[in-house]
């Protein structure tokens, strides 16, 4: 799928500065599912790092633990309105996005209009 190019609606600024990554074979301790948005289930990696990821990454146990399928990242990229982005690829109502400078990082859908 070719990059999509958006326009930020409004200022989107990155609150967690230390986000989660994770490996592909990583275990992680299940959370609860994110209730505004379907399908991303909250997750602590064994650093004690915590996020929100796809939920479909994931191979779960019967103990509440899941091995990790897909390398993930949780870092947000920060916009200002109007800024210019383009969406390399869109997950359950987020986009990772990647700016003119380079930065990238994940974007909700509600807060871009395609260009």
């Amino acid at each position: 799928m070719p990059d999509r190019p958006f326009i930020a609606n409004a200022d989107y600024e990155v609150i967690d500065r230390s986000p989660l990554v994770l490996a592909v074979g990583d275990q992680v301790r299940l959370g609860n599912q994110d209730a505004d948005w379907p399908g991303w289930v909250w997750v602590t990696a064994i650093s004690g790092r915590g996020s929100y990821v796809p939920d479909d990454i994931l191979t779960q146990s019967a103990d509440g633990t899941a091995r990790v399928e897909q390398a993930f990242h949780s870092r947000d990229l920060t916009v200002t309105k109007d800024e210019r982005v383009n969406s390399l690829r869109e997950v359950k109502g987020w986009h990772w996005c990647q700016n003119e400078t380079g930065g990238e990082g994940w974007l909700p859908a509600y807060l871009l209009r395609e260009n």
